[in-house]
């Protein structure tokens, strides 16, 4: 099983993982980047860290004629536009290992062909990917299609869905949220509260619904009423959270949920310094040092 960081006491790991939460991997989506960790080994973390790979022309070029031919056919909904996973995430991650694309289209289930599809591969959730051609010709990409999603009639069928994305029976959006993001303006030291923009990029969130708001004004007040909240800056996200894997299996580590369901990050010394409402003192915390999250097999 693939650990992301470094073994070690527990506390040391917690404190990676928010180092490569905030700081690693460029904006990727974990979730999906761990699969294909697994799958492709340092293939992956080489093409995110700009590592030139290319140190044998000639081998790359004889693998580019070997490439299994596949043809790509992307299912999603005319209501995704702008609000759904970017499926070109995991497309341009096939693409970086080596496969030759022999055609490529786009189909939406409003129409009759997106139709088509959904009833005869049972899709669920989109956006998502068929894949058809010679699926067996490249062994990493076979246990990509384990991994990801079922064959079905020679053709794979993505559904290790990332979201936001759209529910084909009910036409509801799973995944949406508001964040807000909650700060001291009067703390010119505290750590800056937008890390958490990264952060939670780099678990899939991200959200057009989200604002800043600061303790001095009334509804700063209000939050810090309501959920006792004695630290800060920090940030509490609400909505339909449990889609996201990789928020729950670390939150419990980070942050707090109450009983309305909002979640509440909570420590602030492993972001940097920040402000004890209780005392009125600022708690000085050097920066984590930026290191890149360690892998092992």
């Amino acid at each position: 099983m693939l650990n992301f960081f470094k073994k070690g006491e527990a506390e040391n790991k917690k404190i990676n993982m928010i180092k490569g939460l905030v700081y690693g991997l460029g904006g990727a989506l974990i979730i999906l980047i761990i699969v294909l960790f697994i799958i492709f080994g340092g293939q992956i973390k080489d093409k995110i860290s700009g590592k030139n790979t290319d140190t044998n022309t000639n081998a790359n070029q004889e693998a580019a004629k070997d490439a299994p031919k596949l043809r790509i056919t992307i299912v999603t909904s005319k209501n995704c536009e702008g609000k759904c996973f970017d499926i070109n995430l995991f497309l341009n991650a096939l693409r970086q290992n080596g496969i030759k694309e022999v055609g490529t289209e786009t189909l939406n289930i409003e129409d009759s062909q997106g139709q088509t599809m959904v009833e005869k591969y049972k899709i669920e959730k989109v956006p998502t990917v068929l894949i058809s051609g010679e699926l067996d010709k490249n062994p990493q990409l076979v246990q990509a299609w384990t991994a990801l999603g079922e064959i079905i009639d020679n053709v794979f069928v993505f559904r290790k869905l990332v979201p936001p994305y759209l529910e084909v029976d009910s036409g509801n959006l799973r995944g949406e949220f508001s964040l807000v993001y909650l700060t001291d303006l009067s703390c010119t030291k505290c750590y800056d509260v937008n890390l958490h923009k990264t952060a939670l990029g780099n678990l899939g969130l991200t959200t057009l619904n989200s604002q800043t708001v600061d303790i001095s004004s009334n509804e700063g007040k209000d939050l810090l009423k309501k959920y006792s909240i004695s630290e800060v800056p920090t940030v509490l996200l609400n909505g339909d959270l449990s889609e996201y894997i990789g928020l729950q299996q670390i939150w419990s580590q980070v942050g707090k949920i109450t009983d309305d369901g909002t979640y509440i990050f909570t420590k602030m010394d492993e972001m940097g310094s920040y402000m004890n409402l209780k005392t009125g003192q600022l708690v000085e915390v050097a920066p984590p040092a930026v290191t890149a999250p360690v892998t092992t097999q």
